[in-house]
């Protein structure tokens, strides 16, 4: 809506044919606030297109440093740990953590979880926290942690995020995105976490006609498939056997 309503001012703006002047009428009649949100929709899209945008005119540029934009920038281009830091990139990472940027706080958390040996108590807090502020991959990880614990109090709030997931038909994109993370970083798994637990979450797994089969595939690998009638218990179990391969767990 935004967006669309930035283009549509813009585009009543006559433009001038020469190259300096390409951004300067249209952009300069918005309202700051307008702009700095547009700017911040590219930027929890992709930090690439923010660079780019940056590059496109000073308005732009001047918007990208707001601590709104700050906070909402995806930092998926960035890998967890900082093997070649430079100066420019840690001094933009510390801005977009200082400016509580939630994808920030989902790598510490993942950082402090499974590189740390001791950082696991403090990395699952941070990404309960991230999960709480709407993080989608910080749920899917919390929620099948919790899912693997021996509380069943922590059981039950795990149901309850991916039950989140689920009514947003987006296990499949986070538990992609988090698989993807986790194999390019393979150098922190076998850290102890997750840890099997052998009590299947379906009470009746054994008897249970929860496994159901459409097209060759179990259910539940695929969001589109979430309208299939199939117990809700047996697919979680199967969801946790795909993360405890993730995390090569016996």
């Amino acid at each position: 809506m935004v967006i669309s309503s930035l283009m549509k001012k813009m585009s009543n703006k006559k433009q001038q044919n020469d190259y300096g002047s390409s951004c300067t009428t249209g952009i300069k009649s918005l309202p700051k606030e307008m702009l700095v949100e547009v700017v911040a929709r590219v930027a929890s899209q992709s930090f690439s297109d923010l660079h780019n945008m940056k590059l496109c005119c000073k308005d732009f540029h001047n918007a990208s440093e707001d601590k709104y934009v700050l906070r909402h920038t995806s930092l998926d281009k960035f890998p967890l740990v900082q093997w070649y830091p430079n100066d420019k990139k840690l001094s933009f990472l510390e801005r977009c953590k200082k400016s509580d940027n939630i994808d920030s706080l989902y790598r510490e958390g993942l950082r402090e979880l499974f590189i740390f040996p001791n950082g696991k108590i403090s990395g699952l807090e941070r990404l309960k926290i991230a999960a709480q502020k709407g993080h989608l991959e910080a749920t899917y990880v919390y929620g099948m942690i919790s899912l693997t614990s021996e509380d069943d109090k922590l059981r039950k709030q795990g149901i309850q995020h991916m039950r989140l997931l689920s009514k947003s038909k987006c296990i499949t994109k986070c538990k992609e995105k988090v698989q993807k993370l986790i194999l390019t970083e393979c150098t922190w798994r076998k850290q102890g976490i997750p840890m099997r637990n052998q009590t299947p979450i379906c009470p009746s797994k054994a008897t249970c006609n929860g496994w159901r089969m459409k097209k060759g595939k179990w259910v539940f690998l695929n969001d589109e498939d979430e309208e299939v009638d199939s117990c809700e218990f047996c697919r979680l179990d199967h969801e946790l056997e795909f993360f405890y391969r993730l995390f090569n767990v016996d």
